[in-house]
């Protein structure tokens, strides 16, 4: 398989308990696709988001080893390229972990079958030291366009920590959050609108931040306690999130 093309599998299947799917071959992209369900593990045998192209002899080297330290049975990676490949595996496989039921990403050489992966360890530092790049981003992006859904970590890098790292138990607070706002009640008009909106109702200055509606962030503009904002954006619809006094609310907007 040297210089071939070879899909593999970031969460090895034979951990995973995946299974070619027969009844499913018709389905040939985001106009006709199979619904897939958290417990169906058979859907995680073609999740783009965990499929990568391996060089064959690595790939065999590689077979369906936990990930970490080579003496302890572990793999780290191909040789010269941990720094674009560690993080990218772990935030494929910590995804597999969330999206499908019956998958664990846990500590150490957890025995084959068991539905278990390692180690979490070396896959959080993986994810700390090798943060999203513009080529991950850009891939999220594009398995979007195809099976309508992101994997969070690329998107948002911190939740990471408050689900295996150092903030869990932590509640988990970004920028789409709600808080209470004590200001004034906040309009934002017309809504719908071509591009050009006015927020009154602030009593003092203010940052408003859009985004898109699966949480990119677009722009952000400082606010006068009147103000109006071209926004230049396409038709779609959009969340604006206002923040003043370390508060904030959030509207949504549709852009005709």
């Amino acid at each position: 398989s040297v210089g071939k093309w070879n899909r593999e599998h970031t969460y090895p299947r034979s951990r995973g308990g995946f299974f070619d799917i027969e009844e499913d071959e018709i389905a040939d992209g985001p106009d006709v696709f199979v619904e897939t369900k958290a417990d169906s593990l058979r859907h995680g045998n073609t999740d783009a988001h965990a499929l990568r192209p391996a060089d064959g002899p690595e790939n065999s080297s590689r077979n369906n080893k936990h990930y970490g330290d080579p003496a302890l049975g572990g793999y780290n990676g191909p040789m010269n390229t941990a720094a674009s490949f560690c993080g990218d595996v772990a935030r494929s496989v910590l995804f597999m972990e969330i999206r499908y039921n019956g998958l664990a990403v846990v500590n150490g050489y957890p025995e084959n079958g068991s539905g278990e992966l390692g180690d979490l360890e070396t896959l959080l530092d993986w994810h700390r030291n090798d943060p999203p790049d513009d080529y991950e981003m850009n891939r999220n992006n594009v398995v979007y366009t195809w099976q309508f859904n992101r994997n969070p970590f690329i998107d948002q890098p911190d939740l990471v920590e408050f689900i295996w790292g150092t903030n869990v138990g932590d509640v988990w607070n970004q920028p789409l959050s709600v808080a209470d706002f004590t200001v004034d009640d906040i309009q934002v008009f017309p809504n719908p609108t071509q591009g050009r909106v006015t927020i009154n109702g602030l009593r003092n200055d203010a940052t408003m931040t859009v985004f898109s509606i699966d949480g990119r962030l677009i722009n952000t503009y400082d606010l006068e306690q009147a103000s109006s904002v071209d926004l230049d954006l396409n038709a779609g619809l959009y969340i604006l999130n206002i923040t003043s006094e370390n508060q904030s609310i959030v509207k949504k907007l549709i852009v005709k």
